[in-house]
Parts: structure tokens; sequence; C-alpha cells
């Protein structure tokens, strides 16, 4: 009942006091839209609230954009995400953690904390690699995403209402009431969307397969740790071959890493540890200590 309402005004207590009235004809709304493989336009516009988030209130970075949807529209969403996630949540990657049923950051995270500590049991040193992508949300590529789609099964009318869900959408920033012209969204997964995050998952989910040598990784959305043992340089060589793979599927997929929040992390109880510089492309990684 507290859910804020969309650019079209229509609160969510309206809809569920008058639930039995027009559920009827939202229903034939919503099985029309995929029959045609359109959805309104009015459902592909959003309202931009700046939600303050650190330090100073001026600079506009400080800011985290919260999206906010018209109601009906994540009506529809949600029916076609539960029929959507049977089809796909056996192929996404095991390495993916994020926006999955019975999988979390704490999944992640005991994964990951095993297979180190496992070394430190046995003495080796471990080299962990932490990946950021820069806007990775906003940077989906549409042709991209639809391309994978299809290769994951998804066509006919499903397809067309995902290429017509994806295109066309507008957004506009609401500051105190006041609202902004409105702008065209021309790449990303809808933010605020209940489609968005496994759309996301569907459009990296191929990352793990240019990772080479058997350097194990850990997904969390868009947060990646790519980790491996490292007991010579030339174990090194070969978690360096794994970074430059991901950093050549990020070029070929239009979404780039931010290199500068990149950080290189050993785990070891040597004094004396292999000591690698780890560079994604032409920018060398920060090493940090914790």
């Amino acid at each position: 009942m507290s859910k804020a309402s969309g650019p079209d005004g229509i609160p969510a207590r309206i809809l569920k006091e008058c639930s039995h009235q027009i559920a009827p004809s939202i229903c034939d709304l919503l099985n029309h839209s995929l029959r045609t493989g359109r959805l309104p336009s009015e459902w592909k516009s959003a309202d931009v609230t700046p939600i303050h988030k650190k330090d100073l209130k001026e600079p506009v970075e400080n800011y985290r954009p919260i999206s906010l949807l018209p109601i009906i529209s994540k009506v529809l969403e949600r029916c076609v995400s539960r029929r959507f996630y049977d089809h796909i949540i056996h192929l996404i990657t095991p390495s993916q953690h994020g926006f999955l049923r019975n999988r979390s950051c704490i999944t992640q995270l005991v994964q990951v904390l095993h297979s180190v500590g496992q070394c430190l049991d046995k003495n080796l040193q471990s080299d962990i690699i932490y990946l950021d992508f820069a806007k990775a949300f906003d940077s989906v590529d549409h042709q991209i995403l639809l391309r994978k789609l299809k290769s994951y099964g998804v066509t006919g009318r499903l397809l067309d209402w995902f290429r017509n869900y994806l295109s066309g959408r507008t957004q506009r920033v609401v500051v105190e009431g006041v609202p902004s012209s409105w702008v065209p969204v021309i790449s990303g997964v809808p933010q605020g969307s209940i489609l968005g995050p496994i759309l996301f998952a569907v459009f990296i989910n191929d990352l793990p397969e240019v990772i080479s040598n058997g350097s194990p990784e850990a997904m969390y959305a868009d947060d990646t740790k790519l980790f491996r043992n490292i007991n010579s340089t030339t174990d090194g060589d070969c978690l360096q071959e794994s970074l430059s793979n991901l950093d050549k599927w990020s070029h070929d997929n239009n979404i780039k890493f931010n290199a500068l929040k990149c950080k290189v992390l050993s785990v070891t109880r040597k004094k004396y540890p292999v000591t690698y510089n780890y560079h994604l492309g032409s920018s060398s990684l920060l090493r940090v200590r914790k």
C-alpha cells in the first residue's frame, strides 16, 4: 500500500481497494500486450528521484537515482518474470549469486572464503582481483542482450515483446514535485523494474566462459571476483591472461570496467609473497592490503 506511484500517478491504494472491479480489464490488457508483443508507451516512462547517499549534498555524484515505474506495468513484469525465470534458471552460470533464488551475497562470500581458506591451510598464496563495471546496469547494449535472449531459446512473440519492452523508454528527474523534460533511454536494463535484474544476469552470463587456465570466479550481479593460487610468476601470468580475456569480453559486449575501482588483494601467511603487477588494458591495478 505504501509503494510509490510512477508517472501515471495511480496510487497503490486505489489499485488494491478496487482490485476486484478492475482485475478483469487489467487481465485483458496484459494478455493483449503479450499477444501483440507490444507494451503501452505510458508503461515505459519512469520518474527518477535523486536520493542523497554520502558526503556533501552539492555534487550530483553523491546522489543515488531511484527510478519509479507505473505499478500496473510491474504486475505484467511479475507475470513474465515468473515464467521466464523457470526457463532461464538452469542456463545461468553457478558463479552468479545475484538476483537468484537460494543465492545471495552470503553464498558468494562463503564460496570464496572456503577456497581461500583451503589455500591458507596449505600455506599457499591466493591473489584475488576485485572487478567493477562502470555504470553496468545503464550500459547494457539492447541489441546484444536480445541476441543472447534468442540464443537461450527466447523466440517468437516473447522475443518481440522483450524487444518492445526495451525500446522507446523515457525518463525524467523529479525533485520536490518539479519534473524535468523527458529524455530517451537508449541503453541499459530498466531501473526499478522486476525484469531488469534477471535480464542483466542473462547479459553477463557468458562472462565466465572467457576465463582461462582454471582461474575460479565468483559473481554477485556485476561485482566479480577472479582468484587463483599463486606459487610463482607463471601463476600470475595465468591470472593476468584471464584478466585480459575479461577485458576483451567487456569491449566485445560494449560494457567497460572501471579500472580505478578494480583492486588486487593477496591473501597469504608467507613472509615474502609473490608480487605480480596485474593490469587491465593500459591501467595497472591498485594492490590493497585489506
